[in-house]
């Protein structure tokens, strides 16, 4: 257990670790950026650091399919991207709060995406589509960016974000659109402690 102390504020930095081993790495918050937000667990309560090493930011990457190669981060990048990430984090906060995201949030994404998003250009022989950067730590920040620009930009979608019903949690999330409402992040999860939670509470009364 470590002190994270990169971000704005003091949180207990761990490794988690799944039941195979592996680290834990959920993808379930409906856009890359919001489970890039969703690094930091349980924000509402003990805010635990599931990237707390540059290290562990190469693995998340990788695991979501952002870089392909294996390569640690700098320091000094590894704090971008932490900085990038709270920019998220606070931006859609603000949104599910009824609020506008703060001028200098709004200027961290524009400004990973201008440093880091690739650009497309056109292959002379085939008349396709390809990328000017290869799949690199710093272009899966930039499509990160990118992504979360793109949702913070569409009406439709901003109206789909909500915050996991479980207190505790805290994790914005992407409801699906036409289907019935999301109450949790993920059922699997925060679903099954709130069930866990509330059978409790009854067993207690009784």
């Amino acid at each position: 257990m470590v002190r994270n102390l990169i971000l704005g504020y003091t949180t207990w930095a761990v490794e988690l670790e799944s039941s195979a081993g592996s680290p834990d790495f959920p993808l379930h918050h409906g856009r890359l950026s919001l489970s890039f937000a969703g690094t930091v667990a349980d924000r509402g309560s003990a805010m635990t650091e599931r990237v707390p090493t540059p290290a562990l930011l190469s693995a998340w990457l990788r695991h979501a399919g952002l870089a392909a190669e294996e390569r640690e981060p700098t320091r000094a990048l590894y704090r971008r991207a932490l900085r990038l990430r709270e920019a998220i984090a606070r931006a859609v906060s603000a949104l599910v709060d009824g609020n506008r995201p703060s001028a200098e949030d709004v200027a961290t994404l524009n400004d990973a995406a201008r440093r880091w998003s690739s650009r497309p250009s056109l292959d002379v022989q085939t008349l396709t589509l390809s990328s000017s950067h290869p799949e690199t730590i710093e272009s899966g920040l930039g499509r990160i960016a990118a992504d979360a620009i793109e949702l913070l930009a569409d009406p439709q979608e901003r109206a789909r974000l909500r915050r996991c019903g479980l207190d505790s949690c805290g994790a914005i999330f992407l409801t699906p659109a036409g289907h019935r409402e999301r109450r949790w992040c993920s059922m699997a999860r925060c679903g099954n402690r709130a069930k866990v939670t509330a059978f409790r509470k009854r067993a207690k009364s009784r």
